[in-house]
Parts: C-alpha cells; structure tokens; sequence
C-alpha cells in the first residue's frame, strides 16, 4: 500500500512538473521585450494576438481587425506575422468597403503597414514588390510615379528573386508616366532594360531550382517561369507601343555608349534587339553592334541581324547566306520560324524564285505548325506564278485556288493573319478560272482539281 502511494505521488509530481514547465514554455513572452515593457503589456499582447488570430483563421477580417490593432499599435515587433496578416486582413476590409473615401483611408493604412514592416523586419525589395503591386491595384495611374519608384527599387533589390507580376506592373507605371508626359523616352527605355535584365535572372534562377529536381520547390517554379513568360511578353508588349521606342531615341541614348560597351557580347545583344523592334535596322549603329556581335558570338541572333542589314544595303546573296546560318543555329522553334518565313520573303520579292519560296516556308512550319505567315507566302508565291503553270488559261487560274487555300490555312492556324489573309482572298479570288471556260475542260464545281507544274497540289473548284 505504502508503495501504490509512493508511486502515485511521484506520478502526480512528475505531471505536474510537466504542466509548469509547458505553461512556462507557453509563457517565454512574457521574459521577451518585443511584446511590451513589462509583464501586463505582454501579457495583453499575447491575449490579442490569440484573439484577433481566432478570427483571421475563420476569414472574419472585420472582427479580427480590433484586436489586431491592438497588437500592431502596442507590440508590432513580437510577429513578422502581424505585417503579413494585417496586409491580408486590410485587403479584404478595401473589397468590401463601398464607400470611396472610407476605401481610399483603408488602402493607405495598407501602405502603412507594408511600411512599418519593413521597419520592424526589413526585406524591403520584397516587401516593396506587394506594396507597389497593391497601390496600383487600387489608385491605378494615378500613383504610377509613386509605383514605379517602389517597384524599381525592389527589382534593383530583389534580382533573381524577383516575383512574376511585378516587372509588368513596373512596366505598366512606367509608360502610364510617359504617356502622361511625367518622364521622357530615355527612362521608359531605363525601365526597359530593368524589366528584362531581371527577368532573365528570375527565369535563370527559376530553371536552376527546376533542374535541383527538389520535389517540394519544382511545381512552384515551373508555375513561376510559365507566370514569367508571360511578363516578358507584357514587358515586349508594353515597351513597343509606348511610342517611347523610337529610332531616334535609341540611337541618340546607344551611340554615346557604343566605343565602352563594344567588347561586351550581353549589351550588343540588347541594342540590336531593341534597335531591331523599332525598325531600326537600317541605322549605321545597328551595323557595327550586328557586325561587332557576331565577330564576338556567331549566334542565330546576329547572323539574322547581319541577314537583315544586308538585305537593307541590297546585298541580297549576302543577306540570304545570313539568313541560312541563322535558321540552322536557332534552337527556339518559334525564332526559328521567323527567322524562315522572313527568308522566304525576300526569295519571293528579290529572287523570285517560287518553288525555294515554298520550300523556306514549310521548313518555317516544320518548326511551328501555327506560323502563319508562312502559309500567306507560300500562297503569293503561288499568285506570282500563276500565269506560269501549265499552258490554258483556266490552268493558269486554277493556281488561285491553291493560293487562297494556303491565305483560307494561314488564318485558321493563327487569328492575328486574319486580316491579312482576308484582304488576299478578297483580292485573288477574283481572278479565279471562268466557270463556263473550266466547264469545257470537265471542271465542275466541287470538283477535286490538281493544280499543275512545280505546285501539284490539289484543291477544290469553286467559282
């Protein structure tokens, strides 16, 4: 008996020491600083926090905010977590707010949060990243000048590990102030090379957490490089018809740069980019950075540059020798496409020679299947031939069939040829055979007819 009681009085100890030491273990705040000058701070500090955290965990923002309050005004050092859901708990609070000047004073409280965030727990390049993306969610062109600084500085900061959306919105604040004449061509430009250098480093940095092959992170960063492309579509998109791209303008920011950047294969790269985009491929500075590249780096990309600068000069053998070690060292399917069809129509305008015209061109959906374009040469070099294939004049015609079925191909496989392959259509039907000429040679409509000489091919009678 003596032992049963032994026991269980060491049992009823040992327990009770362990419930003191988890409630000590519960109460560390009240020793920590961050959570107020003395015990009964603290304590109503952690009381607040629970509280207010009760609430966020059920989504019920608007009572979750008082107690919040209370913890960001009294103790906001004790939680990075307080900045985080404070930010989340505003947003929601701005949704469904109706009332425009109520709205307005709960988006810049938001804005005081992210700062004081970063007072108390710095990662100001991240920090500043939600900040300027917020601001322009809700205030819009309005804050560009203040969105653009913000969003500057973070990708300045954050590099490579700079999020999928934010170089848009830098972007976007950028022309915004352009187009409302705030700042001039020279820092869209600025903001330009900003977008894409640190694009290329998230996408780089991205690729390398891919190929670590970590389960845990790989779905997310092949999330973020799809996110990623479509920045950089955004960014090309927006710089391009900002009107700030001019010629002029490039060449006027470039050539005072050219004799100290000369040597540097990534800055020749990124002027004959944008000197290409804005159509300026005919400038004397476009020629020496081609040149000057390709001596560096015989890449696709500068034996296509050097192709179109000596297409400009008229050297057209030059320009298609060019053109040819460019398609064959392009790996991307899409440039390399481009980089056929833009051949192709140099053969058709300046060689002439329709059959070649053709075979660039399948060679171009070889490697895209939805190049349009490559369907629209095919079928003028089809129109341009036409009076060459075989000897009646319904044979002669018979090839507009063929041609308005390459133009009919180009828009089904890519909407933004519509236009043009509907202006075709409209202007090459017109000259297709005569029924009551096509009738005599057994041609009915609906017939199934195969257009002679070099084109062979078959199509439908149709008048």
């Amino acid at each position: 008996m003596k032992t049963f009681a032994y026991k269980f009085g060491v049992l009823a100890m040992t327990v009770l020491m362990m419930a003191n030491a988890a409630n000590a273990q519960q109460k560390k705040y009240l020793s920590d600083p961050k959570y107020g000058p003395d015990s009964a701070a603290r304590e109503a500090c952690a009381m607040h926090i629970s509280l207010y955290g009760e609430f966020y965990k059920q989504k019920n923002y608007k009572d979750a905010v008082n107690d919040w309050r209370k913890v960001f005004q009294n103790c906001p050092a004790a939680s990075k977590n307080t900045f985080i859901r404070g930010a989340t708990i505003y947003k929601n609070l701005i949704k469904d707010e109706k009332d425009a000047a109520k709205k307005n004073a709960l988006v810049d409280t938001l804005m005081m949060i992210y700062d004081q965030r970063i007072v108390y727990f710095k990662q100001e390049g991240a920090v500043l990243a939600n900040k300027g993306v917020d601001l322009y969610t809700y205030r819009g062109k309005e804050a560009a000048a203040d969105v653009y600084a913000m969003l500057k500085k973070s990708c300045e900061l954050e590099k490579g590990e700079t999020g999928a959306g934010v170089i848009t919105v830098m972007m976007q604040s950028a022309v915004d102030q352009y187009k409302a004449e705030e700042i001039d061509g020279a820092e869209v430009i600025s903001a330009y090379e900003l977008a894409m250098s640190t694009l290329d480093l998230a996408i780089a940095n991205n690729k390398q957490i891919v190929a670590g092959g970590d389960a845990k992170k790989v779905p997310a960063a092949q999330k973020e490089l799809e996110n990623l492309d479509v920045d950089l579509k955004n960014v090309e998109n927006l710089f391009s018809e900002s009107g700030a791209a001019t010629c002029d303008a490039l060449i006027a920011i470039f050539e005072a740069k050219y004799d100290a950047n000369k040597g540097d294969v990534e800055w020749l790269k990124k002027v004959t980019k944008l000197l290409d985009k804005a159509d300026c491929n005919s400038s004397a500075l476009f020629a020496k950075s081609s040149e000057a590249l390709y001596a560096l780096e015989p890449s696709a990309v500068a034996a296509r540059n050097l192709a179109k600068l000596f297409y400009n000069k008229k050297e057209i053998s030059k320009s298609l020798e060019y053109y040819s070690k460019a398609c064959e060292s392009q790996d991307d399917p899409e440039l390399k496409s481009q980089y056929y069809v833009e051949s192709a129509y140099i053969v058709l305008g300046e060689v002439k020679n329709y059959p070649k015209v053709r075979e660039l061109a399948n060679n171009a959906l070889k490697a895209n299947p939805s190049m349009g374009k490559a369907y629209i040469v095919i079928g003028l070099a089809y129109a341009s031939d036409a009076q060459n294939i075989g000897a009646e004049k319904v044979e002669h015609d018979a090839a507009y069939w063929a041609a308005v079925d390459k133009f009919t191909k180009a828009k089904q496989v890519d909407s933004s040829c519509e236009e043009e392959a509907n202006k075709l259509i409209n202007t090459y039907k017109k000259h297709f055979p005569n029924k009551e000429e096509a009738f005599m040679f057994g041609i009915q409509e609906g017939s199934t007819v195969t257009v002679g000489g070099w084109i062979n091919e078959k199509t439908t009678a149709r008048y």
